[in-house]
């Protein structure tokens, strides 16, 4: 049995430890690594080794050689430029003449291979997935199987609402030779991205197996320190290179304890590292060789690599050191500190917490380094959520972090991109959009200044003026009246930015990977002052306001305080008819109703922050979502113009993927804003992002019918929704979806996997949903009455929570 260690990756999540050295090569308990993983295969049997190559390929090959130190024969295979992750073994393809498994060199494990291998020869599997299950899958690819454990979805680091199991691919595969038939020569190709997908949609023999035992990908810095640790509790079956010398505490050789000593475990301490009397090792510290700590200096949850200097009366909690660091006498470095190799410090500094110090850089004696980036805390949540990035003003989204988010977008954008810029009323956002904007012309991206406008007008001016994004920054109250400070992404289409985009940003931002530009080459910056009055007029050219401003149409409109209410009095007077405009917190259907009778209007619309649009008749009903999807789409089917609506996946609307007319048709998508922009074609504003256009083709239908709009809604198909939450911990969203999952399976029911679960009955269909931002799940349920609404939207909340009772046990 032959192997692959894909030893290429560069760790870029690891900066500043993977800056001069390659992911597979950075230590864990004094070893590289990928000595782990070779020890994995050595102990299965498997010694015949190819290694693939691209990032730093000398410090690998320099360390391991040939392999005999090892007891394995290491052959390598070095890309020119990166091919990704099948390309790059398809370059070791005249090695692998058999069954091969493939590993990558900077994951830690214990699993059994053979079991893994046994099982793909059973099943004469062109590939197998070795999988496992994870708390959170959102950075892996998820995996479902059939019974038989063929393989039946895959996705590639999905969304909460798209995870569908907390079983994930480790990226170790047990392959067959002909799978190089697959993998094209020379070009970038990827297992998860290219091939697994192309196996799937052919139906060729691609089969999951899943593991028992410990797996880590090591991919970022907590996950580094809790790897070692893990280590230490002896959570994964690995050989140390140390005795045991008391419990939890592990030392190599030529390292003497000094009398004075105290000592907590568990700890590692390697070769040649020298401790003075009345220094304190704490739990959880790992010391690489020569390293020199004096006495009165405490450690703790500490990991140092090689040759570093600590000196006296030093504190050093939850920290970081690489190599040849001297921490001067007094020092202090807070939980979560990285400093990288060279650096020094100086006597009575204070490092404080989730600072990093990329290499060589010197902190002068009795000096505070301040960093606001808590990278610590963010890395287990990403930054952006489904709005955004969003925080409390000044608190967690200030001017300072504002300048380093311009920066980081800023930077991977092409050469000389031009972005648009806007921002609402509230003071602050027009200071932080200053600082954005700082942000951006540092790294030499160009701005158009659009000024104080709504999210719709920033829309259509990313797309009028042909710029590559958009950036809009309002401050809004929450639910409970919190202030926050919601910070929106937009592309060229003016859709909110695609995850990979996303993922780029934050990369950049949290390894603060961005380069600043020469002063010569800063980006422009110019103010346009014509974007809400070129909105205004492409409105007023698509909808037609004729009958509304000859008409006894009379409505009400009441605004949310963070609306822009300029833009709406302008659109309503083009609208014309008889209007009453109020302000107020939140959307309150019964002063609506009374406000509508009061004025004897005909209908009440409220325009609520993140696109909120309700209704409310005279009568006091409230129109639901799929009640005003439906009237929307009427007023469209009588222009006559041939189009396709997106509806997200937890709206109810009765006709799926067919026409409801002569020329208009519904198809479902996922819950994002984007999946819906993106499926809406044939009109010149998608409604449910463009909300003054939505009211303006209901208005234009109300007027032209001459109607009141309950005679409207009974012509309109009949559905009944009904909504219930489930609380859960972010880390059990996965096993419960793997739960749903089970019980589908089991009760042999209809599924759809377009956005969560959609289950399909005789009595209806239930969606159930991780939501993106919170840890809890919304249950949606769709049928022909209220009352079996509500009855089935409880029935499988109460299972859910069952089952996450069940868990907690």
């Amino acid at each position: 049995m032959k192997a692959v260690i894909m030893a290429g990756g560069k760790g870029t999540r690891l900066r500043p430890l993977t800056l001069n050295t390659p992911k597979p090569m950075v230590p864990l308990l004094n070893r590289p690594c990928m000595a782990y993983i070779i020890d994995l295969l050595k102990r299965h049997d498997i010694h015949q080794i190819a290694v693939t190559l691209q990032y730093l390929p000398d410090s690998v090959r320099d360390h391991f050689g040939d392999g005999s130190e090892y007891g394995v024969q290491l052959v390598y295979f070095e890309e020119d430029s990166p091919l990704g992750t099948a390309g790059s073994v398809k370059n070791a393809e005249g090695f692998l003449d058999e069954t091969f498994i493939v590993v990558s060199g900077d994951a830690l494990t214990d699993f059994n291979l053979r079991k893994a291998i046994e099982y793909h020869r059973s099943k004469q599997a062109l590939a197998t997935m070795v999988l496992t299950q994870v708390d959170s899958p959102l950075e892996y690819g998820v995996v479902m199987t059939e019974s038989d454990g063929r393989v039946s979805r895959f996705l590639e680091k999905p969304s909460w609402s798209e995870v569908f199991s907390d079983t994930v691919n480790t990226g170790i595969y047990v392959l067959e030779p002909s799978i190089f038939n697959w993998i094209p020569e020379g070009s970038p190709y990827d297992f998860s991205l290219d091939l697994f997908p192309a196996l799937l949609q052919k139906q060729e023999r691609l089969y999951g197996y899943t593991a028992s035992g410990y797996w880590s990908d090591v991919g970022n810095l907590i996950q580094y320190r809790q790897a070692q640790f893990d280590m230490l509790d002896q959570k994964v079956s690995v050989n140390l290179a140390a005795t045991e010398v008391m419990p939890g505490i592990y030392l190599e050789s030529d390292v003497k304890l000094p009398s004075r000593i105290h000592l907590n475990g568990p700890a590692y301490i390697a070769s040649g590292c020298k401790l003075h009397s009345a220094s304190s090792i704490g739990p959880y510290t790992v010391l690489g060789e020569g390293n020199t700590v004096h006495s009165s200096t405490k450690l703790e949850r500490t990991i140092m690599w090689n040759g570093n200097y600590v000196g006296e009366h030093c504190e050093l909690q939850d920290s970081l050191l690489m190599n040849r660091i001297i921490v001067g006498s007094g020092a202090q470095l807070d939980e979560g500190c990285v400093i990288g190799s060279g650096c020094t410090i100086g006597s009575k500094a204070s490092i404080r917490s989730n600072v990093r110090l990329w290499p060589n850089k010197t902190v002068p004696t009795n000096t505070t380094v301040h960093d606001s980036l808590i990278w610590n805390n963010e890395a287990s949540k990403p930054l952006f959520t489904s709005r955004g990035i969003v925080g409390i003003p000044n608190v967690d989204i200030h001017p300072d972090r504002a300048g380093k988010l311009g920066a980081a977008y800023g930077y991977t954008l092409p050469n000389e991109a031009t972005v648009i810029v806007a921002n609402c009323s509230h003071a602050y956002s027009s200071l932080l959009k200053d600082s954005f904007v700082s942000g951006l012309r540092s790294v030499g991206v160009h701005v158009i200044d659009i000024g104080i406008c709504a999210d719709e007008v920033t829309r259509h001016a990313v797309r009028s003026r042909s710029a590559y994004g958009a950036i809009h920054i309002k401050v809004q109250l929450d639910h409970q009246h919190v202030p926050q400070a919601v910070l929106s992404w937009m592309d060229s289409h003016g859709w909110p930015i695609a995850k990979s985009a996303e993922r780029k940003i934050e990369n950049a931002y949290f390894q603060e990977d961005y380069v600043r530009c020469h002063a010569e080459a800063v980006g422009s910056w110019r103010q346009d002052a014509y974007a809400v009055d070129q909105y205004l007029a492409a409105l007023a050219k698509e909808l037609d306001f004729s009958d509304s401003s000859t008409s006894s149409l009379a409505y009400v409109l009441q605004l949310s305080p963070s609306v822009d209410i300029d833009l709406v009095q302008r659109f309503s007077a083009a609208v014309g008819g008889r209007r009453l405009i109020i302000y107020d917190h939140a959307f309150d259907a019964e002063s609506l109703a009374a406000l509508i009778q009061q004025t004897q209007s005909d209908v009440g619309i409220y325009v609520g922050d993140d696109l909120e649009l309700q209704m409310v008749t005279r009568s006091g009903s409230i129109i639901s979502d799929d009640g005003l999807m439906h009237l929307i789409a009427y007023a469209l089917e009588r222009t006559g113009v041939p189009a396709v609506l997106g509806v997200p996946a937890s709206f109810s609307i009765g006709i799926e993927e067919e026409k409801i007319g002569r020329t208009l048709r519904f198809v479902r998508t996922k819950e994002s804003l984007r999946s819906v922009m993106e499926a809406t074609a044939g009109v010149p504003f998608c409604p449910l992002s463009h909300r003054l256009y939505a009211i303006g083709l209901l208005l234009q239908l109300f007027a032209e019918e001459s109607s009141v709009v309950e005679n409207l809604l009974h012509n309109l198909p009949e559905s009944y929704t009904a909504k219930e939450i489930v609380q859960c911990g972010w880390h059990e969203k996965g096993i419960l979806m793997r739960k749903v999952m089970e019980w589908v399976r089991s009760d042999g029911q209809h599924v759809e996997l377009l956005d969560g679960i959609r289950i399909t009955g005789d009595d209806g269909t239930v969606l159930i949903m991780p939501d993106a931002d919170e840890p809890l799940f919304q249950i949606f349920a769709h049928a022909n009455s209220s009352m079996d609404a509500e009855r089935l939207a409880h029935d499988y909340a109460s299972r859910l929570f069952q089952s996450h009772q069940t868990l907690r046990k």
